[in-house]
Formats: structure tokens, sequence, C-alpha cells
């Protein structure tokens, strides 16, 4: 009877064993919370598998012994980048041109689709770099050089990509579009001011509105610090005042760099371990995969540390539900039927037709008849298709050419002749000059497409990541062609293919109709007729400044008064077209400008003005407000873009236009650097492009910048009658007894009782410091954060917080004496 009873124990125990052996491991739960699946995996992987999570692959690998999936990424600025056929939008500078935030969001949209599509839930973009120097290759990524416009871009695209339960990654956090002399990731030593009036903005709105679940840290340095190591950036910034919780990604190379480039450590172990101190989540290039063990090992980091960043992986892999739906571990190269339909073709079409700009149609050169008699169409990139940098893999028949759209366009008795002038834009070989010239001779009209070279497998590009330029000028003997076409007499229209400006002194004055396509991607062609011929109004703005010359940059909208002159004394300083620029068929008229402030909260404001449509089209008119501040303590820019609305207007209608403003966008950064909305004189301006000031004015332009014509815009004035700032609220929460070197909780609450959002750094101390934390917080609003300190005798724990200091009496306990056993 014992042996059987012994038996039924052992054999229950065995069965117990099996079950508890088959039991689901928690981190397979999807009912359990996200951190604590995380706490329950993490324990259970090496620091291979660690390392192998924060390491680039195409993305973060699988584990497949754990059952933890992949997270394939790709580039996808206009296109889901790796692959074959996807589709190719328009470059952002052109997605940016058309001032139309819905549409770009449509296009993020479409590139999740697709992206999805090739087991792929990353993409590392948007660019929101504020691009503030033209000469910058890498411009035709960004969305120009406000940071209100890359800002409403970048949240559109962001809300489009993610909305598809996609991880979007923004980049190049931050200051990356100023760089000295338009030099790829070249330091300009940018001010703290500087950063969060023009370059942060924009990864603000990406993480607080649109909920970005990555960032990439720029190549560039702030403050001495490259950016992959500055913890005032990565930490401070981005993770205590933004909130943001989701993971770091390094440029490709930029942790090599500390080491190889910028000299700040000398060992690559010191550059893994630093970047994983720093708050850099994922390593693009071999620093973590070859280099974080072996920093774990010499003692450089601790476990703890690397586990942090991994955890951030893991957050992003469980939240995209890939734990319960993982993708397959490898992307897809070839075309897919996902790519490049009839929907998101037309879409492409639409972001080329609205974000092209027409800068010149003078006697009404344009739109063309499509019976005229005969087009000459000439030019390197009249047939040729430029994409741009990160571009996919070309399908055959993908791509149509301004070539092709114009034969699609005309009636079938109008002749097209082509005869390029140039093999590239590049070329110097002026030998097929006579042709072109023929060709235009023969012709009613010339249509001389030039511009920039830039595409995947193309010759050397002009614009593109490290293809700076030191000059804006047309490569190769293209101005020599348009200037020869010129010379023939006949009518040229001049298209341009581009990812910058170019200085245009010559061509504004003798070439009467210019049109701006930018990269215009694979419907650019048709994008192009459809406005040549009519079909489609023009309706483009500039989002970036076009200069006279070189010699004039940088050279931005939004600049600061001056203390002196501003005029060279060969040169008005002026631009040769301004941001928010773009001509129309038709023309719009502005009148019955209302500023309304909120009763008893005036900081918020309405803003409404009348447009109509003048002409005899139907257009698009984009309507633009900006806001100078007359007087301010601190100096503040002539004019600042703080809204836009496009909207559609029928010949002889017209339409009312809305904007909102909040006390945020009329706040300034005080000589402290405390927000404030001060009262006083503001100068409100709506209309279709950048405001401007008379011709001599050099005194007070804040008083005189404005619109002076109806068919310009309207400007009037307010006065806000309220200051706003923030008035924070703290308190500290401690024990009033700890033993000496014991870590003890020292929680900060903050709360804002004030009336405008702003950020403030709290700081511990007890002899020296102990720790610190930054919040930013809304009106009404409080958060806390709790450090783990130590003391060591009796005295004082010190909350500082800018001006403000409070102390808490902490009785420490001395330590028992190690008493060893005899």
């Amino acid at each position: 009877m014992r042996n059987s009873l012994s038996f039924c124990i052992c054999l229950a125990s065995l069965v117990s064993c099996i079950s508890i052996a088959q039991e689901k491991p928690k981190y397979l739960d999807s009912s359990v919370p996200i951190e604590q699946r995380i706490d329950d995996l993490i324990p259970r992987m090496t620091v291979a598998e660690k390392v192998s999570q924060i390491s680039d692959d195409w993305g973060s690998a699988a584990i497949p012994r754990l059952k933890v999936p992949s997270l394939l990424k790709t580039e996808g600025l206009h296109s889901q980048s790796y692959s074959t056929g996807a589709t190719i939008f328009p470059q952002p500078i052109g997605m940016a041109a058309t001032f139309n935030s819905a549409l770009i969001n449509k296009v993020g949209r479409q590139t999740a689709l697709e992206s999805k599509a090739a087991h792929i839930r990353e993409s590392w973009s948007p660019v929101l770099d504020v691009a503030r120097d033209v000469r910058w290759g890498r411009l035709e990524e960004t969305y120009g050089e406000s940071p209100y416009l890359v800002s409403r871009m970048g949240v559109a695209w962001i809300e489009g990509f993610q909305g598809e339960d996609m991880i979007a990654v923004p980049k190049h956090f931050a200051g990356h579009g100023q760089p000295m002399g338009g030099r790829d990731s070249q330091d300009i030593g940018l001010s703290d001011r500087v950063m969060r009036e023009i370059h942060l903005p924009s990864f603000r709105a990406a993480i607080e509105e649109a909920h970005a679940g990555g960032i990439m840290a720029a190549y560039g340095v702030w403050d001495g610090v490259p950016d992959n190591a500055s913890t005032p950036l990565l930490q401070k910034i981005l993770r205590q005042e933004w909130g943001f919780d989701g993971f770091v990604i390094s440029d490709c190379g930029a942790l090599a760099n500390l080491v190889e480039k910028q000299g700040i450590v000398q060992t690559m172990s010191e550059a893994a371990a630093l970047g994983i101190r720093s708050g850099v989540s994922m390593n693009c290039g071999t620093t973590y995969h070859d280099w974080a063990a072996k920093a774990l090992e010499q003692g450089l980091i601790k476990e703890s540390q690397l586990d942090e960043s991994v955890r951030a992986i893991l957050r992003a892999k469980f939240r995209l539900g890939l734990f319960e739906h993982p993708e397959a571990d490898k992307m897809v190269w070839e075309k897919l039927p996902e790519y490049d339909t009839p929907e998101a073709r037309a879409l492409a079409r639409e972001v080329a037709a609205e974000g092209s700009v027409l800068l010149k149609n003078d006697n009404v050169v344009l739109p063309l008849r499509k019976d005229i008699g005969t087009i000459a169409v000439i030019g390197p990139d009249a047939d040729s298709p430029q994409t741009g940098d990160y571009s996919p893999k070309i399908a055959s028949g993908q791509m149509v050419t301004v070539l092709q759209g114009i034969r699609s366009h005309v009636k079938p008795g109008t002749k097209v002749l082509f005869a390029p002038g140039l093999e590239s834009p590049l070329s110097t070989d002026t030998s097929k000059f006579a042709e072109a010239i023929d060709a235009a001779k023969q012709s009613d009209v010339a249509v001389v497409v030039v511009g920039d070279s830039s595409h995947p497998g193309g010759p050397e590009g002009t614009t593109g990541e490290n293809r700076d330029g030191a000059t804006l000028e047309f490569s190769g003997a293209q101005r020599d062609l348009v200037k020869a076409i010129q010379a023939t007499g006949t009518p040229v229209i001049l298209v341009i293919v581009n990812g910058k400006p170019f200085t245009l002194a010559w061509e504004a004055t003798h070439v009467p109709a210019i049109l701006v396509t930018w990269y215009p991607g694979e419907e650019g062609g048709n994008a192009t007729a459809d406005l040549l011929f009519g079909d489609r109004n023009p309706s483009g703005r500039l989002p970036i400044t076009w200069p006279r010359s070189t010699g004039q940059l940088p050279l931005n909208y939004d600049y600061l008064p001056s203390g002196r002159r501003y005029d060279y004394y060969d040169m008005p300083f002026t631009p040769q077209w301004s941001f928010g620029y773009g001509l129309s068929f038709t023309n719009f008229k502005y009148s019955n400008l209302r500023i309304v402030p909120k009763d008893g909260d005036p900081g918020f404001v309405t803003v409404t003005a009348e447009v109509q449509n003048a002409g005899s089209r139907d257009g698009d008119e984009v309507s633009q407000l900006y806001v100078t501040e007359m007087t301010s303590s601190v100096v503040t820019p002539v004019v600042e873009l703080k809204g836009v609305q496009r909207v559609s207007i029928k010949a002889g209608e017209t339409k009312e236009v809305t904007f909102q403003l909040s006390p945020y966008q009329l706040s300034i950064l005080d000589s402290n650097m405390v927000r404030r909305v001060e009262s006083g004189k503001f100068r409100i301006h709506v209309g279709g492009s950048c405001p401007t000031f008379p011709n001599g004015v050099t005194d007070r332009l804040q008083e005189k910048i404005g619109f002076y014509a109806p068919n310009e815009g309207i400007s009037s004035e307010f006065t806000e009658s309220k200051d706003y700032g923030a008035q924070f609220v703290y308190s500290l929460e401690a024990p009033e007894d700890v033993k000496a070197g014991q870590p003890f909780a020292a929680t900060v609450t903050v709360r804002n009782e004030g009336s405008l959002t702003d950020a403030t750094e709290t700081k511990l101390y007890a002899g020296s410091e102990l720790g610190s934390w930054s919040f930013e917080l809304k009106p009404g609003e409080e958060k806390s954060h709790t450090f783990q300190v130590s003391m060591f005798k009796t005295g004082n724990l010190a909350l500082v917080a800018g001006t403000q200091m409070m102390n808490r009496e902490i009785a420490v306990e001395a330590a028992a004496p190690n008493r060893s056993t005899p």
C-alpha cells in the first residue's frame, strides 16, 4: 500500500512538473501589462541576445529561442525605398510646397501600407530638420525652413504612417538643418535659444502631438557634445520634458564617430558605453554589435544600463503586437501588388501638382494651348527622371518624364520636338546645342527642363546626403543651354527639376515663365503637363527662401531685426523669391481682416479674412497667417508663420479663412529663457505669401512690415491685454530619518498653476548635487519624479528649481560598525 501511495505521489509530481514546464511564460501572455512582460523577458536573455536587439540589422533581429519577433525598418522619406517599384512620391521639399498637411497625411498612410506589405513595421522618417542653409545637400529631404511648416507636415505624415500600426522614427535630432557653410553635420555652435526657437519645435510636435515611436539622433554636435552622447538632448529634453518613452537610434556610424572623427573617447568600448549611458537605444553601425558586450565586461556600463536600451526596443515590439502576430524575419525586395496602385499613382500626381511652384508667368505665357502648332522640349532633365535620394529601385515604365507628359497631353495635330542639348545636368559637352537650337527655332514655344541630378545608380549627384554645394548655380552647361534657346526668340518656359533653390538672376530677367517642380516623383511628368496646359491651376508655395546670390546666405524669411543697415552695397538683402511665394493662373484679393481675442482669455485669438477669386479661373489659394510682435523684451523675428489654410475658390467666389492662435504661439523666451506672453501690440498678416515692407525702410520694421495691396494680403494690429506665464509650485517628500549610505526615495512634485505651458528643471542637493529632472507642464498639470538618493550625515536635502529653493531636514543614523566573528 505504501509503495502504491509513493508511486501515486511521484506520478502526480511528474505531471505537475510537466504542466509547469508547459505553462506559457508571462511575457508571451498578451493580457499582462507590457512593462511586466518586459520585466519577465529580459532576465531570460543572454548578453549576446540583448546586444542583438540593439544592433541594427535592417531593423532589430528576432530571437527564435525565446519567440522574440524581428522589427524590420525602411527609409520612407518619399517611398518605401527598400524595394523595387514602390510608389515614388515627390521628395519632402516638394511635399512641403503643397502647404497641405491633409494631403501629406495620405502619403504617410500609403507609405505605411506599402511598407507593411514587405513585412516592414518601422520607417526612419520623416526628416524634421528645419533647413536654414540652402546649400545643404539634404535640403531635398526636409519640409523647408519654417519651424511651423515643418511641424505641421511632420505631424501629418507621422499620424498617417503610425495610423496603420507602424512606428515612425523622425530624424535628425537636433539642429542638423543649420550646418556651417551648408556642409553636412558641420557644427555651427547653436545656442539653447536657437535650438528651442528653431530646431526643437518640430521634434516636440512629433513626440507630444503625433506620439512618434522612435527618434534618430543626429551626427552633429550641440554645446560641444555630439548629439549621440548628449544627455541634455536625449534625456533632459526628449525623455524628461517631452515624456518620450520610445527608442533612440544613432545615425549610421555616429557612435564610431565618437572615436574616429570627434575624438571624445579613445576606444570603441568607451563609445558603446557612452551611447548606452546617454540613452541611444539602438546603434546603426557595428559599435554595439562588436563592442557593447566588451564594454560590459570592462565595467564601463552595468547590465541594468544595457537592459534599459533593450527595454526600449522590446517595448516597441510589444506595442506593435508583434509577439502575437510576428512578421516574417526578412523583408521583401521584389515588386508587390500593393505597390504603385492606381490610387497611389493618383496621389503622387496630386502631390506633384500641388507642390509645383510657378515663379514667373509674364505676358500670360502659361497655360499653353493643347492644339499649339509645335512645342520644343529641351534639356537634360526633360526625358531623364530625377527621383532624389532615398528612392527605391525603379520598375520598368514607372516614371513619367516631362517629355512623356507633354506628348500625352497635346492634341493629335501638335508636333512635339525633343532635343536634350546635354547628356546630363552635369555635362559640359555643348556639341548637341545646335540640335536643340534648331528645334526651338521650329517651334511656337520651347519648354526647357534643367536642374539637379540625383537618383539611385545615376551619375554623381548635385544634391542628396553628403552632396553639399558651394554655389547655387546650374551644374554643367545648363545655363548656357537656357541662354542659347532664349536667344532664338522663341518664348521659353523654364521647368526646373530640383532638390534645392538656384540663383536665377539672369533667368528672372530674360525668361518669361518659370515653373519649379522639385523632384516630383513618378507622376512628375504628368503633373507638370497638367500645369503647363492648364488642366491644373498652380498653387504651390516656396517652403524655402530663394536667394539672389549665395553671398546672401544664410537667408531666411524670419530674420531678426538688425542694428545697422540691411542691404549690401552691391545688392539688396531681400531674396529673389520669398518664402511662401507662388503664382496662380488666377488672382486673389483679401479683405475684411478681423482679429478677435477671446473674452477673459485674450491669449486665444481668432483671425478671419475674406478671400476673393478675382480672376476667371477656379483655383486654390494658400492663405498664410504671419505674426509680428511689435515690441518685446528680447529681439524677435520680423515675422513668423503661425497658420496655413489651403482653400479652393471658384472664379468670382469669396470664401472666409479662419485661424486660431494660442498663447503658446504668441509666446517668447525671455532673457532668462522663461516662456512668456507679453502684453502689447501684435501685427497680424493674412495673405498668399510672406509679408514685406516698403522700399527704403530700415528702422522699426516690426511696425511697417505687412501687405500693402489686396492681391497680396491684408495686415492689421491688435493689443494683447494680458501677460501669460507658467507658475510652478514645488513640493518635496522624503523620510525624516534614514540610514547612512542607504538609498531612500525623495519625490519631487511640480504643479503649473500659471497660464502657459513651460519647462522647469529641478535639482536635489545634499552638500553636492544628487540628481536633476526636467518637467514640461501645461497649465493645471502636475507631474512627479522620484529620486533614489543617499546621505551620509544629518543635514538638509535641498530642492532647487529656478529661483526657488526648499529644504527638508533629514536625520541620518550612523551605519552600524562592521563586526567580524573572531
